[in-house]
């Protein structure tokens, strides 16, 4: 069978090699993984046939080279969100804390595409050694151990796709979280309330009163002859016998006190 399988072209440095918890823990399972298969071997061994054993190496090598191609998959996913969180971090940010938040999340974004790759590669070589175990459990006289090492080589396969598929993910909210920082508005102060304007004739303000008095007036004329302007000599001043000054017909509604229509002398005491 001649499967070919490729490992991403990018190279990582040895001192950008990830130590997150997650890839320890999946190492831990690793580990486990591969004691149970040691331990199991021997039984597999004595009930598994031939064909059996080249069938299962069959399937597993498949299995394998599924979850490669996925942790590839991943791993291009990863790096484009990293690309994309660290050009959307040189952008202007509205606030320093959104720079900051920003830089961040984007230093989140490239470690997570770098356990990506790493991931992706172990499970490339993982699917690789399960290839290999197929064509010895094909050729060769070793079919059931072959079939187990098959087996061992798809599960370290496996664990390591979901490793990169747990780092596409962090990577992916990385670069959402980036944008976010980048556009968030900075906090505005509030603006302190102002006291309220009292409204016109709210308890307080000045009453404006109107009286006969001349000082009162608008007119400018206050000085009148009684006699000489009562015509007929009732003692009473009529609107008519008013009407030869214009100040006093002005002022003849608020002078006639008592709304008789006459202007008697106690009425005209500050026009006399």
């Amino acid at each position: 069978m001649n499967t070919e399988l490729t490992t991403p072209a990018t190279s990582i440095p040895a001192s950008t090699l990830p130590d997150r918890r997650a890839l320890m823990v999946h190492a831990l399972a690793l580990a486990m993984f591969a004691a149970l298969g040691m331990s199991g071997t021997a039984l597999a061994q004595e009930r598994m046939t031939e064909v059996e054993a080249e069938v299962e190496a069959t399937a597993e090598a498949g299995d394998a080279l599924t979850a490669a191609q996925a942790a590839r998959a991943d791993a291009a996913a990863a790096q484009d969100a990293a690309v994309t969180a660290d050009a959307i971090s040189d952008t202007p940010a509205a606030s320093l804390d959104g720079e900051l938040t920003a830089e961040a999340t984007a230093a989140i974004a490239d470690q997570a595409s770098i356990d990506a790759q790493v991931a992706a590669q172990q499970a490339s070589r993982a699917a690789q050694a399960a290839l290999g175990a197929q064509a010895a459990a094909e050729d060769g006289d070793r079919q059931v151990g072959a079939a187990m090492e098959a087996q061992q080589a798809a599960s370290e396969a496996e664990l390591a796709g979901a490793v990169a598929d747990d780092a596409n993910q962090v990577a992916e909210a990385a670069a959402i979280a980036t944008a976010q920082a980048t556009t968030a508005a900075p906090a505005v102060a509030p603006v302190p309330q102002q006291p309220p304007v009292p409204a016109a004739g709210a308890a307080g303000e000045a009453e404006v009163t109107f009286t006969s008095s001349p000082s009162n007036s608008i007119v400018g004329d206050y000085q009148i002859d009684f006699d000489t302007m009562d015509g007929n000599g009732n003692g009473s001043i009529s609107r008519s016998e008013a009407s030869s000054n214009t100040t006093l017909t002005a002022e003849f509604a608020a002078v006639d006190v008592d709304r008789n229509g006459q202007l008697s002398k106690s009425e005209l005491k500050g026009w006399l």
